[in-house]
């Protein structure tokens, strides 16, 4: 069975939380991209507390996707050390993930 898995970054501005979001769907590495405004983070940055407002961008995919879209917010993210974390879906309703599959060609 394949695993679904949900991909968040954060990026200083919604332009660029949304360029990143319509470039891994074009590519086909996610189904579905959101995008929260107005997070405000706080966290260790040098030496120091940082704080700073974000927008927040989750993505719905699979995890044999994942090297494929680490290496694309990678290479387009803005930040120096930008986050990206995955989480795994344990338990998604089938005809959600029957589409998300689709979406992705699998």
């Amino acid at each position: 069975m394949t695993e679904t898995i949900m991909v968040s970054t954060t990026f200083a501005n919604r332009d660029d939380a949304l360029r990143l979001a319509r470039r891994l769907l074009e590519k086909r590495l996610v189904a579905c991209a959101q995008i929260d405004t107005a997070v405000l983070s706080l966290y260790w940055w040098q030496g120091e507390i940082e704080q700073s407002d974000e927008c927040r961008l989750l993505m719905k995919s699979t995890a044999g996707l994942r090297k494929k879209i680490e290496s694309e917010i990678t290479a387009c993210h803005p930040y120096e050390t930008p986050e990206i974390i995955y989480t795994e879906m344990a338990a998604v309703n089938e005809k959600y993930k029957k589409w998300l599959l689709g979406e992705l060609g699998q």
